[in-house]
C-alpha cells in the first residue's frame, strides 16, 4: 500500500525541485508526481505567501522561488538533516 504524502511533504518536494531551477507547472507536476488541478491550488498558495512567483512565458507559466523562498528552502534543507540524525527520515 502506498503512503499519502502529507502537505508538507509536497511543499518540501515543490520548493527543493524549484531551488534548482525555474519549471513549468506540468513538468512540475510530473516530477511531484501530483494531478495538475491539486498542484495549481498548492503553487497559487505559495505565490499569495510570497514564497514563488511566476512569469509568463508566452502562454506558458514559469515558477521560481523568490528570495524568501530560497531563504525557506536552505532552512528546510536544515531540518531534514536533523531529521534524518534522528532517524525520523531514510
Amino acid at each position: 500500500m502506498v503512503k499519502k504524502r502529507s502537505k508538507l511533504e509536497i511543499i518540501f518536494d515543490v520548493i527543493e525541485i524549484l531551488a534548482r531551477e525555474p519549471i513549468n507547472p506540468t513538468k512540475l507536476s510530473m516530477l511531484v508526481n501530483m494531478p495538475y488541478d491539486r498542484l495549481k491550488r498548492l503553487l497559487d498558495e505559495l505565490v499569495d505567501k510570497g514564497i514563488i512567483r511566476y512569469e509568463e512565458q508566452g502562454r506558458s507559466k514559469i515558477y521560481i522561488l523568490t528570495s524568501q523562498g530560497y531563504k525557506l528552502s536552505e532552512e528546510l534543507k536544515k531540518i531534514k538533516r536533523i531529521l534524518k540524525d534522528y532517524g525520523v527520515l531514510e
